[in-house]
């Protein structure tokens, strides 16, 4: 929101701009050249992000417990995430609840409960975007951290903010005594549900750390750090395909109710 000036409070303003014209005009040109545009990086890094065919990562997921299906307990997972583009997705998910692992092959996506050796199947002859759009709306969930393996990352992040500004550099500890602390490009995002930080790597270029707040009481987070990423990794096409352990049981996925 702009703040709202008195008439003399703009009028000294005036004044001062047009007293030293070359100054003011100079001071605003550095300082606009002194901040980068927080968009623009949000862009070039979503960018080569999407143009990545095949890639892997890692993330460390954290949530409050408002944001969690039951709302007892907060909730952190460890997930792998592997990706060939346009169909092909995997995604593991390990926490202290157990284990889970989603495939999707171009022609079907599974989902399978390690710990309870439960799974089940769909056919879904669609590309990741498709994928994901499609198990929301039915089902009502998507895969983890589904925002980065999308086609266009930077149209999903924006779908969802409405603004993105720069919020100044920062390192981010990480490694042993913080031996391979990592220099970061600081971003906010405002969002409608949400309002997101967002550190992206100096040198890299990619995402280091994602923090979401939502606009609920107790203003709950989403907590994510990610790890490792692979923009060039070597993948086969079975890796993306399911076979149901020994003694699994096939189960129905039930769609949501609709309103």
């Amino acid at each position: 929101m702009k703040p709202n000036f008195t008439v003399t409070a703009a009028s000294l303003t005036l004044t001062a701009l047009f007293a030293w014209p070359a100054l003011a005009a100079g001071a605003t040109k550095s300082k606009a050249a002194a901040k980068p545009n927080g968009d623009q990086i949000l862009k070039q890094t979503c960018a080569q992000l999407a143009a990545a065919r095949q890639f892997s990562f890692t993330a460390h997921r954290e949530m409050d417990p408002a944001l969690v299906p039951g709302g007892e307990v907060a909730q952190s997972a460890d997930v792998e995430v592997t990706v060939s583009r346009p169909n092909k997705v995997m995604a593991e998910a390990k926490s202290a609840k157990g284990q889970r692992r989603l495939y999707a092959d171009g022609r079907t996506f599974s989902l399978l409960d390690a710990k309870m050796n439960l799974y089940a199947t769909l056919p879904m002859r669609k590309s990741i975007d498709g994928l994901v759009d499609e198990i929301d709306e039915r089902y009502g969930f998507v895969p983890p951290l589904a925002e980065f393996a999308v086609s266009d990352p930077y149209k999903e992040f924006r779908r969802q903010a409405s603004a993105v500004s720069y919020a100044g550099r920062s390192t981010l500890p990480a490694g042993f005594l913080n031996f391979g602390s990592v220099e970061c490009e600081h971003l906010a995002l405002t969002g409608k549900e949400a309002d997101a930080e967002v550190w992206i790597g100096v040198n890299d270029h990619l995402f280091k750390k994602l923090v979401a707040t939502f606009h609920r009481a107790g203003k709950p987070q989403v907590r994510i750090s990610f790890s490792t990423w692979n923009l060039a990794a070597s993948v086969k096409d079975s890796e993306f395909t399911f076979t149901p352990p020994k003694g699994a049981q096939k189960i129905p996925m039930r769609p949501i109710a609709k309103k």
